[in-house]
C-alpha cells in the first residue's frame, strides 16, 4: 500500500482534513507521520472548528501510537502560536516559565524563585493547565498565597507585570483550543502531543524559556523541537533550557545531579551546550513525609518569615480535630534546596543568554545570598536592573550584612 505523498496545503477554510487522517492511518505500510506544515494546519483547523473532535482524537491517537516526531510537535507548537492573540506576544517578558506537570505531594517551591527574580527586576510569565492532571498539586492553586496575579487577558497581564513583575496565565486563556485538546486526551486516557507542545508555545516570545520533562528521551525531543522552531522562525532569538524537573515540574530536584541542555539561537546560528547542577542533598531522606498536608500558606511564611526553621501549619488529625504541626527540618531543607538549585539554574541560563562567563559556584552562592537577603529592602538603583547585566551587577555590588553572612 503506497504512502500518501506530500499534500497540497490550502487555507484552513478550504482544506480537506480527512487527507491528514488518511496519511496518518493508511495501514501498517501506507501510513506516515505529518510534516511540520501539516501538523500546524491540523491544530489551526481544530481551533477554527474545521477539524471535528473525532478527527482530532484520531490524529492524536495515531501520532501517539507511532510516537510523535520532531516535525509534528514543532508544527503543533507553530499552529498553536497562530491561534494566540498577538497581544500576548507583545508583552515585555524576560522569562517564559511553563508549569504544566504539577507535583504529587510537594508545594511548588519554584514560585519562591519566580517571586525572587521578579523582586530583582526580571519579568516572569508562568502558564499552565491545572485541569490536565487534576490529581496533582498545581502552581495555579498556590499563587494566591504569594500575591501572584492570575490574568486571562494580555492587557491585565501587562498591568500585573508592570505592578509586580510576575503573572500566571491559564493555558486555555492563551489558546482556547488547548482546553478542547485536553478534554480529548483525558477522554482517551492517553498522553498526547498537546502535553508536549503546550510547554513549548512561549506565548510572550520571552528570550529565556524553560522546559522540563520526566520521561526518558524527552530531553532529546525538546532539543530538536527547539532547534526546529528557531530555524522555522517560530521562535525569536534566545535560549531554551531543558532539564528533568522535580516530579516533571519546572523545578530542580536538589536530591539528584541535574543535566541541563541548552539550545541558543543568535543571528542564524543554533548553538547547543550543556551544564550540570550538582546534588545539594546527598543521601537525603524523609522529606516526603507529611508534604501532602502542607498548605499553600507555607509558601507565604517562607517568603515573609526570617526564622523559617519555626514554620508550622494546621493539621487535621485522626480524631478530626485541628492542631498545629511543625514543618519538619527535612521539609524545610528540601524546600530551600529546591529554591537555591532552581534559582541557580535560571541565573546560569541567563549567563548563557547574554554570553557571560558561566561559573556555577558563583551562581549557587548568589542564589543563597538572594534568599538570605530577601527581606532587606531593595534600593532604588536595584529596582530596574538591566537584564543583560543582572548577575554580574549583583555579584560585584556591595552585599548587606545579612547577605555577607551566607557566604561565610
Amino acid at each position: 500500500m503506497p504512502k500518501i505523498g506530500p499534500l497540497e496545503l490550502t487555507s484552513v477554510e478550504d482544506f480537506d482534513f480527512r487527507l491528514l487522517i488518511k496519511a496518518l492511518g493508511k495501514g501498517e505500510k501506507g501510513s506516515r507521520s505529518l510534516t511540520f506544515a501539516e501538523a500546524s494546519l491540523l491544530i489551526q483547523g481544530f481551533a477554527k472548528g474545521k477539524v471535528t473532535k473525532a478527527q482530532m482524537a484520531s490524529a492524536m491517537m495515531l501520532m501517539r501510537v507511532r510516537g510523535e516526531t520532531v516535525a509534528e510537535v514543532a508544527g503543533v507548537v507553530a499552529g498553536l502560536k497562530h491561534t494566540i492573540n498577538p497581544a500576548w506576544g507583545k508583552l515585555n517578558v524576560d522569562i517564559d516559565w511553563p508549569v504544566y506537570a504539577g507535583k504529587r505531594e510537594q508545594l511548588p517551591w519554584l514560585l519562591l524563585v519566580a517571586k525572587m527574580l521578579a523582586r530583582k527586576g526580571m519579568r516572569i510569565m508562568l502558564h499552565g493547565d491545572s485541569q490536565a492532571l487534576p490529581h496533582r498539586r498545581h502552581v495555579e492553586s498556590c499563587i494566591q498565597a504569594l500575591d501572584i496575579a492570575l490574568c486571562q487577558t494580555a492587557e491585565k497581564a501587562q498591568q500585573a507585570l508592570d505592578d509586580s513583575g510576575i503573572v500566571y496565565v491559564p493555558a486555555g486563556d492563551l489558546a482556547p483550543v488547548l482546553d478542547d485538546c485536553r478534554l480529548l486526551h483525558q477522554e482517551l486516557g492517553l498522553r498526547s502531543i498537546i502535553q508536549t507542545a503546550s510547554r513549548c508555545i512561549n506565548p510572550s516570545n520571552a528570550p529565556l524559556s524553560l522546559r522540563s520533562y520526566f520521561h526518558p528521551g524527552l530531553d532529546e525531543l525538546h532539543q530538536k523541537v527547539a532547534e526546529k522552531l528557531f530555524t522555522e522562525d517560530v521562535y525569536q532569538q534566545g535560549v531554551v533550557g531543558i532539564f528533568k524537573g522535580l516530579q516533571g515540574e519546572t523545578e530542580i530536584n536538589p536530591r539528584v545531579t541535574t543535566d541541563v541542555q541548552v539550545v541558543k539561537y543568535s543571528g542564524d546560528n543554533v548553538q547547543f551546550s550543556a551544564f550540570e547542577l550538582p546534588t545539594l542533598l546527598e543521601g537525603f531522606s524523609g522529606a516526603k513525609v507529611g508534604q501532602a498536608e502542607l498548605p499553600s500558606e507555607i509558601l507565604a511564611q517562607l517568603w515573609r518569615t526570617e526564622n523559617t526553621t519555626e514554620l508550622s501549619y494546621l493539621h487535621l488529625n485522626e480524631s478530626s480535630s485541628c492542631r498545629t504541626q511543625p514543618m519538619t527540618p527535612a521539609m524545610h531543607e528540601q524546600a530551600l534546596s529546591s529554591v537555591q538549585a532552581t534559582l541557580c539554574l535560571v541565573l546560569s541560563l541567563h549567563d548563557v543568554l547574554h554570553a557571560n562567563s558561566l561559573v556555577l559556584a558563583n551562581n549557587m552562592t548568589l542564589s543563597q545570598c538572594w534568599w538570605t537577603g530577601r527581606l532587606v529592602p531593595i534600593s532604588a538603583s536595584e529596582t530596574h536592573i538591566n537584564p543583560a547585566q543582572l548577575s554580574q551587577s549583583l555579584i560585584t555590588s556591595p552585599l548587606t550584612a545579612k547577605e555577607k553572612s551566607c557566604t561565610v
